[in-house]
């Protein structure tokens, strides 16, 4: 970056100035959000919640070989599949159709409904999970949380089991089927037997004995019938010896239908109060956009506003000259305006009321001006202060200075210098008054060569007595004891004092206040100096923050000049 480019910054404190102007709409936006928060909390059905904690081990493998419960990649695998059976389809319109939900009117789209209505949440780095269920009813809620969890820990014995469940009703039936039959026979303990292998062998070899003496002699034979009562003795035993095997597979089958590694550690209960709405936090988020929405219209509501925000405004829109700009300065309370132009080091203000005064001694030495009015548009705009300022760096430079308040309805120029106001301007049209004795009542000020008249007792008629001849000669009895003469005078708007005072000094400074002061009234203003033959030589830009200087930002200067 060159190093003689200005550096871009956020003028942080005019934002804060633009939203303290406009307070009342960031207050009505707060207010607003308020009220929608309280609607919500008041109009939204309280909805609950019931959650059951389950744990969820892995499956161990099964005594039975031939029984296989699933192998799986990682612990990861393993569990993400079981967060998936929760909210399957089957497990959910188990439940769905178990508990009637569809005459609920919340649930009554179908078992999708309660889907929306489930949330399954793994614990971190256990193996808990959280099954929640939400209802506008607390005891449904409930009651459908926990259903869910048995039918779900139900259905993971029924799926890892489900062939050592079929051995289990084969084995429980009073007369097997021939499938049935079929199964048990074909199971490894049984066809895997040494004893039962080896009584197989001895009922081969007496079922091959009877048959080659069957082929030689009769049923009735000794012979025949002995082994007959040998095969017969055979199969009793094979008989038995299978059953005692079946039996001890049942007890090992029924043995793992218990060790289910599905399980519920706590049951859900009602819920003691709704989960939405959270009211206070719906309080928090109604004055938190209340805020932002505040924010936002007031920085627009600055950025369309018809007022004076820049010196471009001033010489495009207002077409004059600008003379300078007096930065934003935070007085203490009870401090003099025109006291900042005598404090010790670099004062940011005071330096630029004095190249205001440096543009305005141009013209001074010229002997163009030799007195001068400072007016604006609106009360309110600073005149004053700029008035005490321009005065007191006037004197500064060695200037014998008067400065006149020309506000006979709301003068202020005794409270800013501390200064009696028992006799003044107005004392001028007081009966038997002459001019040597109301030059009387200038007062000296603590400031070297400036001089203050004071606007006086207020009279009933300040317009009648501002257009008297005794004004102008008064004006014109002064102007050889000082340099300068400074009339603060009223606001142009409404009241004509100012167009009245144009009659005797013809040559004004316009006061302007940043973002307050509207273009419409100051265009107004103008318009009627011009009418009534007031020159206005220049503008000077009051209370101007960062983004109102016309040489763009002075962070740099500003941090030089506040040097204690």
């Amino acid at each position: 970056m060159n190093e003689f480019q200005q550096e871009e910054t956020i003028d942080f404190f005019f934002y804060f100035q633009v939203i303290v102007k406009h307070w009342r709409l960031v207050a009505f936006m707060l207010f607003l959000g308020v009220i929608g928060a309280v609607l919500v909390n008041a109009l939204m059905q309280p909805r609950y919640k019931a959650t059951v904690l389950m744990m969820i081990d892995k499956e161990n493998s099964g005594r039975i070989e031939q029984i296989s419960f699933g192998s799986w990649s990682s612990d990861e695998d393993y569990y993400r599949t079981q967060y998936k059976l929760l909210e399957s389809q089957t497990l959910l319109e188990k439940v769905y159709k178990d508990l009637n939900l569809a005459e609920v009117p919340e649930f009554s789209k179908g078992w999708k409904s309660l889907k929306d209505s489930l949330s399954i949440d793994p614990i971190t780095r256990s193996r808990l999970v959280e099954v929640t269920v939400k209802s506008y009813d607390k005891h449904l809620a409930t009651k459908t949380a926990n259903y869910l969890a048995k039918s779900f820990a139900a259905q993971n014995i029924k799926n890892r089991l489900s062939m050592a469940g079929e051995v289990i009703a084969a084995l429980e039936s009073t007369e097997q089927s021939p499938e049935q039959q079929e199964l048990l026979n074909s199971l490894p303990q049984v066809v895997n037997s040494d004893f039962i292998k080896g009584l197989k062998n001895q009922e081969l070899a007496i079922s091959s004995d009877l048959s080659r003496l069957l082929g030689k002699y009769t049923e009735q034979h000794p012979e025949v019938i002995s082994l007959k009562k040998q095969l017969t003795s055979i199969q009793k035993i094979i008989d038995r010896e299978t059953k005692r095997l079946l039996q001890s597979i049942k007890i090992d089958l029924s043995g793992q239908f218990s060790a289910n590694n599905i399980r519920i550690i706590d049951a859900a209960i009602v819920p003691e109060k709704p989960y939405r709405p959270r009211k206070f936090l719906n309080i928090v988020i109604g004055l938190a956009v209340g805020l932002v929405l505040g924010i936002i219209l007031s920085l627009l509501a600055e950025f369309l506003s018809q007022t004076v925000k820049s010196a471009k405004e001033v010489e495009e829109v207002l077409k004059l000259p600008l003379l300078g700009f007096v930065p934003h300065e935070k007085q203490r309370k009870g401090f003099e305006d025109y006291r900042i132009m005598l404090k010790e080091g670099n004062v940011l203000t005071a330096e630029n009321v004095r190249n205001i005064r440096t543009m305005l001694s141009f013209s001074l030495n010229a002997g163009k001006i030799k007195n001068l009015l400072i007016t604006s548009s609106l009360q309110g705009e600073g005149k004053s202060f700029f008035s005490s300022s321009l005065s007191t760096a006037f004197a500064q430079a060695g200037k014998k200075v008067l400065l006149v308040d020309g506000d006979l309805r709301r003068g202020r120029l005794h409270r800013i210098f501390k200064l009696s106001n028992e006799k003044g301007l107005s004392s001028l049209w007081t009966e038997g008054q002459v001019l040597e004795g109301a030059k009387k009542n200038i007062q000296k000020t603590e400031v070297k060569n400036l001089f203050v008249l004071t606007s006086g007792p207020r009279p009933a008629n300040s317009s009648e007595l501002l257009s008297t001849p005794i004004l102008r000669d008064f004006i014109e009895s002064l102007k050889d004891s000082y340099d300068l003469i400074l009339i603060d005078c009223p606001a142009s708007l409404p009241v004509a004092d100012t167009f009245l005072w144009g009659q005797i000094i013809d040559k004004a400074v316009f006061a302007v206040r940043q973002g307050k002061t509207p273009v419409k009234s100051a265009k107004f203003a103008l318009e009627r100096m011009k009418q009534t033959n007031i020159k206005v030589i220049g503008c000077v830009i009051n209370d101007c923050h960062q983004s109102g200087t016309p040489y763009g930002e002075y962070g740099y200067y500003k941090s030089y000049y506040n040097e204690k």
